[in-house]
């Protein structure tokens, strides 16, 4: 369906969600009688990306032909406030499904069909980098599976983050990937959204989510140092295989995780058939049909442990004792200072501190001090916007 330019107008049927000046609602289109999702963003209390990111939701939902993916139909106005018209599928988010925690079997039978949905959004090239309960639409009657609010989705099948303050980070702290705090030394690549799916996993079988926090730096923290308990410690009755699927998922490191939605369904399908015939499961190896579909590279530094001991070392002098101190890295051009350096930034985090950087540029040699400006810029700039 083409952009409407115009404004029709919708009655509410009931309110799905609400948070930081959006409201989605489920209504009905008075000049057709068709049922549909409506996204309405008031610019007035929402965050100042947000008509940049519903105007993204509807760019890139449209060019998705997946059945797997709640299909955006137009950009419109609802009382005069802008707002995204997107196909009703009778699908209810994931958060208001049913009581916590599920049941083993009810849980598989919804976790497969999520996993299958992340899995044809990764074949189809885009991460979404923002899946939650919320924006997982599941029908109640026959458990169809549409992932919704592709705000923050992107095409790039590695993003490497700069570290922000917490209050900027895009996406939602509760369910947010190490990596995509900005403050791993890591790129981000679909292997975030099956950390976001752990998150969701745990809470739909434990009925909390792994972590608790109270602002955002605490939330970062969380992500980066703490390690959850079980499921299985949580709620006795979550079998031991199912436990350790989740657990799997919320590997800090992005190697450890599950390399691909398809191994995740592939194991959680044979939970569910020993499920169904014993009534229980027995242990297995994970991911034994979780073979990357591309050429992943592990980002670890080899041959720098002496460099970085030592660093390391000289960080956390300082951050017990509250004195100054200074460390000198040098070396030619291109030999990994940089990458170094920045393996500095996951303990900066867990001491709830900042991180900034200034880099010499060879083309900038003739402006004073350029690199310290740039380095205290950076400060300056994370500072103003706590």
């Amino acid at each position: 369906m083409e952009e409407q330019q115009g404004s029709r107008k919708y009655a509410i049927a009931e309110t799905l969600h609400e948070s930081g000046g959006t409201t989605t609602y489920r209504a009905v289109s008075c000049a057709d009688r068709r049922s549909v999702i409506l996204k309405v963003v008031d610019p007035r209390r929402c965050a100042p990306r947000a008509l940049d990111r519903q105007r993204r939701e509807y760019e890139v939902g449209r060019t998705l032909d997946l059945a797997t993916v709640a299909r955006p139909l137009a950009l419109d106005t609802h009382e005069g406030l802008p707002a995204l018209v997107v196909e009703d599928s009778g699908g209810q988010p994931l958060d208001r499904l049913g009581p916590l925690p599920m049941g083993t079997e009810r849980f598989l039978e919804i976790a497969i069909r999520v996993a299958a949905a992340v899995e044809d959004l990764h074949r189809g090239g885009i991460v979404h980098r923002d899946l939650k309960p919320e924006n997982i639409l599941v029908h109640p009657t026959t458990l169809e599976v549409k992932l919704a609010d592709l705000g923050l989705a992107t095409r790039l099948p590695r993003e490497l983050k700069e570290s922000r303050p917490p209050d900027l980070i895009e996406g939602s702290l509760p369910y947010m990937s190490p990596e995509q705090t900005g403050r791993m030394n890591r790129a981000i690549d679909s292997r975030t959204d099956l950390y976001s799916l752990g998150i969701t996993y745990y809470e739909l079988l434990t009925g909390r989510r792994p972590f608790e926090a109270r602002d955002p730096i605490e939330w970062v923290h969380c992500h980066i140092a703490r390690v959850p308990a079980p499921p299985s410690d949580v709620v006795a009755s979550v079998p031991g295989a199912i436990a350790r699927i989740v657990t799997k998922l919320l590997a800090k490191m992005a190697e450890e995780r599950y390399q691909t939605a398809r191994g995740l369904r592939h194991d959680l399908e044979r939970c569910l058939a020993q499920w169904r015939v014993r009534g229980g499961i027995e242990p297995f190896a994970l991911g034994e049909r979780d073979a990357p579909d591309r050429l992943q590279i592990p980002e670890k530094l080899y041959g720098r442990d002496p460099e970085l001991a030592a660093l390391l070392r000289a960080f956390e002098e300082v951050a017990e004792t509250g004195a100054t101190g200074l460390v000198l890295v040098s070396g030619y051009a291109g030999i990994g200072k940089s990458s170094l350096v920045h393996e500095l930034e996951k303990p900066i985090a867990r001491r709830d501190g900042l991180f900034v950087a200034g880099k010499f540029d060879r083309y900038e040699r003739e402006v004073p001090y350029s690199t310290i400006v740039e380095a205290l810029r950076q400060l300056v700039l994370d500072v103003l916007a706590e």
